[in-house]
């Protein structure tokens, strides 16, 4: 049998916890990769897991065990960070498999103490047993290469492809309106953006996100709600078709991100091609994701630090115009899925 044909005869599969129809960017980025795959007949599996991880059960880790047993030898396998980075209890049955690792950020990050290094000391025992990474940064990868000494060439950046919205032309109202996207998880820093809700009047904001993931953190941030009467001016959407998103884009007179970490920032991409203003955390991931023209950062989170720029921004005419000659350009659904296919076909 020649080279060419034992390539094509690879096994592939893509394993990923929870529901990927879910709007956040990690599962909005995986869903468009198996799409791609399947128009272009590329035959990539997908196994869905429990949306446990990555804290997952014993049973859900014995389900994960008793999948991979059934798989072929040198099988590639593609595994989402949040179920790699935390089956360290399994890493010996990893040894006959081709094993490749997608890292939209490295979970030590998401989480503080203990937990922080729990998955720091998972990641540095896991990390070595891949053929390749992918990121969706160059900060990524070059954090990875610092951090855990993972050669250079075996990490590969693939940028998410931004799918543009329906831009929708909708009645304004007299509130300010605020989006956020993102799963519900305390690195997102829901409860700073929240807080800051108490300082400005006609103020209204959507959060899109899966609140599943981290249910302690969700009745925390309903509990603020609850305690500063906040309910009227904040709604949670936990998982909306594309045409509510849109329309939920072209609403917004600011998309807002307060998360300490991100590993692209899809969802700001989507703000950034439909030209809504932004206001951002500072990070050098993020810098690279916009730019500079238009955005508008964030340096700290002290008291009143975001309500300020809010409404002192909210009628600013220069800020739409610099806005608009922000040229940043993203890779289509389509670029980023077959950069990604090309990448693991080759493992």
């Amino acid at each position: 049998m020649n080279k060419r044909s034992v390539i094509h005869n690879k096994s592939y599969y893509f394993i990923y916890p929870g529901d990927i129809n879910t709007k956040t960017g990690g599962y909005i980025y995986e869903k468009n990769i198996l799409k791609r795959a399947k128009k272009i007949k590329f035959n990539l599996n997908a196994i869905k897991l429990a949306n446990s991880f990555p804290f997952p059960k014993e049973n859900d880790l014995k389900n994960l065990k008793k999948t991979l047993e059934k798989l072929p030898d040198n099988a590639v396998l593609i595994f989402d960070g949040l179920v790699f980075e935390c089956i360290d209890s399994i890493i010996n049955f990893l040894d006959r498999f081709v094993v490749i690792a997608l890292i939209h950020h490295p979970l030590y990050l998401e989480f503080n103490g203990n937990q922080s290094q729990f998955f720091l000391k998972n990641a540095k025992k896991l990390y070595k047993k891949t053929k390749k990474i992918i990121v969706t940064s160059s900060d990524t990868k070059q954090l990875i290469f610092e951090k855990f000494k993972i050669n250079k060439r075996k990490i590969h950046v693939v940028e998410p492809g931004i799918e543009k919205l329906k831009k929708y032309k909708l009645k304004r109202d007299k509130n300010i309106n605020l989006l956020s996207v993102g799963s519900i998880i305390e690195r997102k820093n829901y409860h700073y953006l929240l807080n800051e809700l108490r300082y400005m009047d006609k103020i209204k904001l959507n959060i899109v996100g899966d609140i599943t993931r981290e249910s302690k953190y969700y009745n925390r941030l309903l509990k603020i709600i609850s305690d500063y009467r906040l309910s009227k001016k904040v709604k949670f959407h936990s998982n909306v078709s594309t045409n509510i998103l849109s329309k939920l884009y072209s609403k917004c007179d600011f998309y807002v991100s307060v998360s300490k970490y991100e590993g692209f920032g899809m969802s700001l991409a989507n703000a950034l091609q439909l030209k809504k203003m932004i206001i951002t955390y500072k990070t050098k991931t993020i810098m690279s994701t916009l730019k500079k023209d238009g955005i508008i950062y964030l340096n700290n989170f002290k008291e009143k630090s975001l309500s300020k720029l809010i409404t002192k921004n909210a009628f600013n005419s220069d800020l739409s115009k610099k806005l608009s000659q922000n040229k940043r350009k993203f890779l289509t659904p389509i670029q980023s899925g077959d950069l990604f296919i090309k990448i693991i076909k080759n493992a």
